[in-house]
């Protein structure tokens, strides 16, 4: 009995990890060479950091943003093989210009 309600189960597919799975991220790596990944991101401002890593470092700059009260801007993220654009939304104005050299670290935020 118990083989039988063991086979009727629904199994969890195995777990594979990212780097195991390179085809996953193909589609973005060509956008990224072509230069048209893009992300709509919340654009909080910039902060000078004393350290280059760290997710403690990233949390840190977040809260001094949040903290200096000012409203977010929605606007998209351009990745390219040189480097990262923030472009405003509404306006279109070009809010970052970062040349992908200078970029040590990034870091998700909700």
């Amino acid at each position: 009995m118990n083989k039988l309600r063991q086979s009727l189960r629904r199994r969890k597919p195995a777990y594979v990890p990212e780097a195991s799975r390179p085809h996953q991220w193909q589609a973005d790596e060509d956008a990224v060479r072509k230069g048209t990944c893009s992300f709509p991101v919340r654009y909080l401002g910039h902060v000078e950091v004393e350290e280059s890593r760290g997710m403690h470092v990233c949390e840190d700059a977040v809260k001094k943003l949040k903290a200096m009260g000012r409203k977010s801007v929605k606007s998209v993220l351009w990745v390219s093989a040189d480097g990262l654009r923030v472009v405003d939304d509404k306006t279109k104005d070009l809010l970052v210009d970062q040349t992908i050299e200078k970029v040590s670290f990034c870091a998700p935020d909700r």
